[in-house]
């Protein structure tokens, strides 16, 4: 008999033993953006926008157009498992527009790309419904799409889905990062859970069988309306925003490369509990939300405050977690420890 401490050591430890590699990841995009950035710069068409999280195209109106896409990953595999496909579709929405407004955009127009081996029309048209409902939420249109049927490539009923998000932006209300500085305070709003990140490690780690393997499949938060309210609200008070996705609480440090941060661990559901069973804290929050879906930096502990009443009254949780600290890196207090990320 396999004893549940040997059980428990062939379990992956980290996004890379469960078969994905970040590092690789942002090598690749650093290629990426050699071979393209010298066209975007010589355009003079592209304008500065926080984090990446979406590029932001000048137009001669004022108005100036974002756009970005996004997937569900290996999530899919999970409403497979559990024959469940209502809410991936609002997934799919929320990655996309929890997005595009870190750059200070509303979103407007959504496209979706939805690939498989074979048709099945219930299934498909739950995903369809569920995009829809996830388009309400974000008050974007969805003006089209792309179905393809591949069977020699998308076997065993898999499938993949793919979003693409265009909003709009005036130069005044572009967030940049630019001008987070030491002090500032964050924001964190709280996550649903997972979201749509880090399940190539999660569902090694949460066995078929667990009451948590369906909670799994809670959809992601959409932060979309609350956060514009605070946006208009705060004017030139918010000096920043992050969708915590993949790379957890990393994806702070895209904002501005002078800038790091001092904060604190946030109380954990059941799900990270779980996963903190079996993976070192730094690598949780190198990998997952860790209770932190969405932040957003304010000058004041006054601006602060408004913003999480915002938020409160939108039906999303929301507290201060700490601050900007000069230098660099994410220092997480834990309360028994303290985690360093970079």
């Amino acid at each position: 008999m396999v004893s549940e401490q040997e059980t428990s050591r062939e379990k992956p430890r980290s996004y890379l033993e469960s078969g994905v590699n970040i590092a690789l990841a942002d090598q690749f995009v650093g290629h990426i953006k050699n071979l393209t950035g010298h066209t975007a710069a010589a355009s003079g068409k592209l304008l500065p926008g926080a984090g990446g999280y979406a590029a932001v195209y000048k137009t001669d109106s004022g108005l100036n157009v974002a756009c970005t896409t996004d997937g569900v990953g290996s999530k899919l595999l999970l409403c497979e498992e559990l024959d469940c496909f209502d809410t991936i579709g609002i997934d799919l929405v929320a990655m996309c527009a929890n997005d595009i407004i870190c750059v200070g955009a509303a979103p407007a127009l959504f496209l979706d790309y939805y690939a498989c081996g074979s048709l099945d029309l219930k299934r498909s048209t739950s995903l369809i419904e569920g995009i829809v409902a996830g388009c309400k939420l974000a008050d974007m249109l969805l003006v089209g799409g792309e179905t393809a049927e591949m069977p020699d490539l998308y076997q065993s009923n898999h499938f993949d889905l793919a979003g693409f998000a265009v909003g709009f932006v005036a130069e005044g209300k572009l967030l940049t990062g630019e001008s987070l500085k030491e002090g500032d305070f964050l924001v964190a709003v709280s996550s649903s859970g997972l979201h749509s990140n880090g399940f190539s490690l999660a569902r090694k780690l949460i066995p078929e069988g667990s009451p948590l393997r369906a909670e799994l499949l809670t959809p992601t938060e959409i932060y979309v309306r609350p956060f514009l309210q605070v946006l208009n609200e705060l004017g030139s008070e918010l000096t920043g925003a992050a969708n915590i996705t993949g790379g957890g609480w990393t994806n702070l440090l895209r904002l501005n490369k002078d800038c790091g941060f001092a904060l604190k661990a946030m109380e954990l559901s059941p799900v990270f509990e779980e996963l903190a069973r079996h993976v070192e804290p730094a690598e949780l929050y190198r990998t997952f939300n860790m209770g932190m879906g969405f932040a957003v930096m304010v000058r004041s502990a006054e601006s602060a405050r408004a913003a999480i009443d915002i938020f409160a009254r939108a039906g999303f949780a929301a507290s201060v977690q700490g601050q900007v600290k000069s230098g660099h890196g994410v220092e997480i207090d834990c309360g028994k420890s303290t985690i360093f990320l970079e």
